[in-house]
């Protein structure tokens, strides 16, 4: 005669009977797989011989722990009685509403931290098994990745921790860690798509070499990856594709981009020569958010400071001569070269108090900055006032006439001529005055000239007059740290 099937559950919604899960239970709860399976057939017998063809998964529980107390001791039997039983589902409340804890869904994700499937599998039952000795019933999200997490750093190191934490918000995506162990970023085409336009590689190339990056370590085992992994194969790739000089420049870019002190370039030069410009640029291809002109530190002194109180502050670089004037003395229409520059002296004198404030700040921040404008004349901030900061000055001029004025006109049209063109070409000779002192004063100084005619021409140039003064400027001890990270403690 064919016995009838027992069930878990209530007349509303039942499962069938397994004694594997009982056994499951007790094996939890610190019984021996073998003494488990007799008290599981105990438990059986007991439900067909009381006729019961649907036990309450509570009333399923009391029966294993009363079998349990007999023929395996009192300290299994409160384990058992203490632990969410394997019959009995833990619920996981989600965003989204409730579910299941399922082994399998959670082996799944742990394979995409490179375990293999059995391994996956395996913590992933460490998990539930956790769960179930300590009575949790129900569990959010975030108490199961902790403990998920706890699980992966017992079995395997905080790498697996890191990885799996990384995976919960970048699902799919490739993480990138350092060597101090800290919380991991996602890999970033563009950002290496910047890195290596700032070594001075092709776009085509650059968008190349970045795209087979991705894809390579992607298909690696591991979701994370260190810098040092991601230099590597970098640097393979641009010695393929463009040579070892290339590769070689790409990697002291790469210490440069994460200086000791934080970076201030200065980029001077009168106006129309495309500082402003130039500085945007510069920034990108060094990795800097911070981009300060000069005319904006002077606009905020204007405000602070009234016109009658300090008059040349409030004038243009090229008529400031004009406040140095003496009371009642006739305005010239043009000045002297040496009154045009006093009024340039004096005006650069007063803006620097307010730049040197900027850099100080930087430097209390540990911000690396551009600041570009024609008050940064060379002499005037000096890098050895500048301790906490590694500061690069340069000055962007522009040697040919006929080149500076068509770049006056474009500014107008690109302006909406909201900086008007006559105004700057009737003090044209002025400004071409202007830029022969500066350009003496960047020789005295030893202040590098950028006179590149293009836009790419000048940032190449300025990054690596960049490279050259920080690797000088270094102190051994930082060199050695940085030179020393970047070969391969990471």
């Amino acid at each position: 005669m064919t016995q009838p099937e027992l069930s878990i559950g209530s007349a509303r919604h039942s499962w069938p009977f397994s004694r594997g899960l009982v056994v499951e239970s007790l094996v939890n709860a610190g019984a021996s797989a073998p003494a488990a399976a007799t008290v599981a057939r105990r438990v059986e017998q007991a439900l067909r011989h009381a006729r019961r063809a649907t036990v309450t998964p509570a009333e399923l529980q009391a029966l294993m722990v009363d079998l349990a107390r007999d023929a395996l001791g009192e300290e299994v039997a409160q384990a058992a009685a203490r632990q969410t039983p394997a019959f009995v589902d833990i619920v996981v409340q989600a965003k989204k509403g409730t579910l299941p804890f399922s082994r399998g869904v959670l082996a799944r994700t742990l394979e995409d931290t490179g375990l293999s499937p059995r391994d996956a599998y395996g913590t992933a039952s460490a998990v539930d098994v956790r769960l179930r000795q300590s009575g949790r019933r129900e569990v959010t999200v975030p108490e199961l990745d902790e403990v998920t997490e706890d699980v992966l750093a017992g079995r395997y190191g905080e790498h697996l921790r890191r990885t799996y934490r990384f995976l919960k918000g970048n699902r799919g995506r490739l993480g990138v860690v350092s060597g101090d162990g800290g919380t991991p970023t996602p890999f970033s085409k563009g950002l290496l798509v910047q890195s290596l336009l700032a070594a001075g590689v092709a776009p085509d190339v650059a968008r190349k070499v970045a795209r087979v990056t991705q894809r390579d370590l992607r298909g690696s085992e591991d979701r994370l990856v260190t810098r040092h992994a991601i230099r590597e194969k970098v640097e393979a790739l641009l010695r393929d594709e463009v040579g070892p000089d290339v590769s070689a420049r790409y990697r002291l870019l790469r210490v440069i981009r994460r200086p000791p002190r934080p970076l201030v370039v200065l980029l001077g030069g009168v106006s129309g020569t495309g500082k402003s410009y130039l500085a945007a640029e510069v920034a990108y291809r060094l990795g800097i958010t911070r981009v300060i002109g000069t005319d904006a530190v002077r606009e905020v002194m204007r405000a602070m400071v009234s016109r009658e109180l300090v008059p040349g502050l409030h004038a243009s670089t090229f008529n400031a001569w004009e406040a140095l004037l003496p009371p009642g003395v006739p305005r010239p229409d043009k000045p002297t070269p040496a009154d045009l520059l006093a009024g340039l002296r004096d005006q650069v004198q007063q803006v620097s108090v307010g730049l040197g404030a900027v850099v100080r700040r930087a430097i209390e921040e540990g911000t690396s900055l551009v600041l570009e404008g024609v008050h940064l004349v060379p002499g005037y901030l000096r890098a050895t006032d500048y301790a906490g900061a590694l500061v690069v000055p340069m000055l962007v001029t522009l040697p040919d006439e006929g080149e500076h004025r068509r770049h006056f006109e474009s500014r107008d049209r690109e302006t909406a001529a909201s900086r008007p063109l006559h105004r700057y070409m009737a003090y044209f000779g002025e400004i071409r005055t202007m830029q022969d002192y500066l350009e003496e004063l960047a020789r005295r100084e030893d202040v590098p000239l950028l006179d590149g005619l293009t836009l790419d021409e000048s940032a190449e140039q300025a990054v690596d007059v960049v490279l050259r003064r920080v690797m000088a400027a270094l102190t051994p001890g930082e060199r050695a740290a940085l030179l020393g990270e970047e070969g391969g403690t990471e």
